[in-house]
């Protein structure tokens, strides 16, 4: 023992001079996943982790956590934490804290955790056994990096199964693959990996670190037999849970006739029924049957009036067959937009929603949020590929997204300015498309709430914000073709709004200028910009009784394969109006083109920081 704790803290210590002078807050020197198959029921999982976290901010590469449900249980733990190369702490399984994960309504979904509570520099080791039970259709995941400045020594996956068990996969590294003992083994191994760097505008994770995604092609859950070979299989094994779980009593049958006999549309027939959905139910997240895979029964909604996504999108989707409106489900992995390729597996996807197959377009429909406007194709959604779950099994197809040209961000402001510099001011904020969804439900958030949204965009301290006025098009904008939108109008006093000098004021231009990062000198991953959205705003600023114009800076048009920016600012009578937008433009751009993308947003912070000053006239 004494010589493997001199061993740690050799290491320990060597990676501290190595990355003394970089941002790696952590070093996982192994991570080793082994899992066994040993049925279609059953297998056991025995992972070890060592981690060096080297700085505070990695502390949270050090901490324990692991979910169990009714398939799969922590058979066994142990662990050392070391600090400065000494054993502080020898660790078992009643050192962790068992929490239930699952609102206290399933009993069999736990989250064991553990937080060492040391401080930086030190490591933790951990050793633990899973049993697989009831069921196989996913094998554990291999991601050893999830956060960044984490760089990885050595990592080891391997499945071994019986002969001739079909293993799908998924990974950017290739596998070993042998047969030993009338076993198939699939192996998967990768050191000294550097991690990755946390800057905007990030390419996806999954092009930067190590990851194995694998499952069986053939699986059973519950006694509940199915193929994943591909959507259209895995489909129809979905649709199959589905059975007898959409039965709803005949007098509630014949209440939501009632409920849409005065419609003039499908579409209202619909509204109607989502309205009613939102109003009686609440979203509760639960993991019920075959691992939370099968719907609740719609019976069992009504009456308990809670149900997690699967539940109330198979609910919505009864209360409509129930007036003759046909809707399909379906499955989403709101995380990430693209399903890895040539994979179908359970084990990708994270949510359930509803799709009405409409003349005009499909409409898309959210049960679970009841601030989503009918309709509304959410950032969990739009442009992402989603499964359809019908008789005829899986179908992929992708969600389409608002277009770029209607993300828009615009605010038309009246400033009242005073000699102290202190000003009342006056704002209307219009969002479409997406740029809506931080202000759905706005109306009913605390003032509180309201106060830092509508602040939250601004350089300067803002006192006594409300709203004055909310409007949206959220009842009609599916009808109309067109995209959601909401207007907010209010007021605010901001004490110090420009700068008191003498007999000068320094205004500027625009408190509420985007600040675009440039503050690095290099860059390390591609500039990925997955949409494009343009910000405008439009500011008048009435000058003070007594004072005059002595400096209106240039108009001025910046423009980059990145996005372009437009400032004017005149004088008109006793009033300066000025209109800066800025748009974003979407793309994929090498790190080689970052000193272009650092210039151009130098040159749109420096402008968005520009002053106009006035000065007191001599009476």
């Amino acid at each position: 023992m004494k010589r493997f704790i001199a061993i740690i803290s050799a290491v320990v210590a060597g990676f501290l001079t190595a990355v003394a002078q970089t941002p790696v807050n952590a070093v996982i020197e192994k991570y080793d996943v082994c899992f066994t198959m040993d049925s279609q029921v059953s297998g056991t999982c025995e992972i070890s982790i060592r981690t060096s976290v080297l700085k505070p901010k990695g502390s949270d590469s050090g901490i324990f956590a692991l979910y169990t449900d009714s398939f799969h249980e922590l058979a066994a733990f142990s662990g050392e934490i070391y600090s400065h190369g000494k054993l502080v702490k020898k660790l078992k399984i009643r050192d962790l804290t068992k929490i239930s994960a699952s609102s206290g309504i399933a009993d069999d979904t736990f989250l064991y955790a553990y937080d060492p509570g040391v401080a930086a520099p030190y490591t933790a080791e951990y050793r633990y056994k899973i049993t697989y039970r009831h069921g196989i259709a996913t094998f554990p995941t291999f991601l050893p990096i999830v956060r960044p400045d984490v760089v990885l020594i050595s990592g080891n996956y391997s499945i071994s199964v019986p002969a001739r068990t079909v293993v799908k996969y998924s990974s950017n590294m290739a596998p070993k693959h042998y047969t030993i003992n009338n076993r198939d083994i699939w192996s998967w191994s990768i050191h000294d990996h550097k991690g990755y760097s946390d800057e905007s505008f990030m390419p996806d994770i999954r092009e930067l670190v190590p990851y194995v995604y694998a499952c069986p092609a053939d699986f059973s859950l519950d006694g509940k037999n199915g193929r994943q070979s591909d959507w259209k299989e895995l489909g129809t094994w979905l649709y199959g849970l589905q059975k007898d779980t959409q039965t709803l009593p005949e007098t509630f049958r014949a209440s939501l006739l009632e409920m849409t006999s005065g419609t003039q549309s499908e579409f209202e027939k619909i509204k109607i029924i989502y309205e009613y959905l939102r109003k009686t139910t609440r979203y509760v997240s639960i993991q019920l049957g075959l691992g939370g895979l099968k719907p609740s029964p719609a019976a069992d909604v009504l009456k308990t009036g809670f149900g997690d996504c699967k539940g109330l999108s198979n609910y919505m989707q009864a209360m409509l067959g129930a007036v003759g409106i046909k809707s399909e489900y379906l499955i989403v992995n709101t995380d990430e937009k693209l399903l890895l390729p040539d994979y179908a597996s359970l084990g990708q996807m994270n949510h359930a929603m509803l799709c009405v197959p409409m003349d005009r377009d499909s409409l898309w429909i959210e049960c679970t949020n009841p601030t989503y406007p009918l309709g509304y194709r959410h950032d969990g959604i739009a442009g992402h590929e989603v499964v359809l779950i019908t008789p005829e099994g899986g179908k992929k197809l992708t969600v389409k997204g608002y277009d770029d040209n209607f993300k828009t961000d615009c605010e038309s402001m009246h400033v009242t300015l005073s000699a102290d510099g202190s000003a009342v001011c006056k704002a209307t904020r219009t969002l479409r498309a997406d740029l809506i969804e931080r202000y759905l439900g706005f109306a009913g958030q605390k003032p509180d709430n309201k106060r830092k949204i509508l602040t939250s965009r601004y350089n300067c301290l803002c006192n006594n914000a409300c709203e004055e006025k909310i409007s949206d098009n959220f009842n009609t904008f599916f009808a109309d073709d067109s995209v959601p939108e909401i207007s907010v109008a209010f007021r605010m006093d901001v004490p110090s709004y420009a700068k008191v000098s003498k007999d000068r004021l320094f205004v500027p231009l625009n408190h509420s200028g985007i600040k675009m990062f440039h503050t690095k000198n290099e860059r390390i991953n591609e500039i990925v910009i997955e949409e494009s959205n343009t910000i405008t705003d439009t500011i008048r600023i009435t000058v003070p009784t007594g004072f005059e114009v002595e400096h209106i800076p240039e108009n001025m048009q910046i423009s980059s394969e990145f996005g372009q920016f437009n400032s004017e600012s005149d004088l008109q009578g006793s009033e300066i109006h000025i209109v800066q937008s800025l748009t974003i433009r979407k793309g994929r751009y090498p790190k080689e083109s970052y000193p272009e993308y650092r210039a151009f947003a130098k040159s749109v912070s420096k402008a968005y920081d520009s002053k106009l000053v006035l000065i007191r006239r001599n009476e």
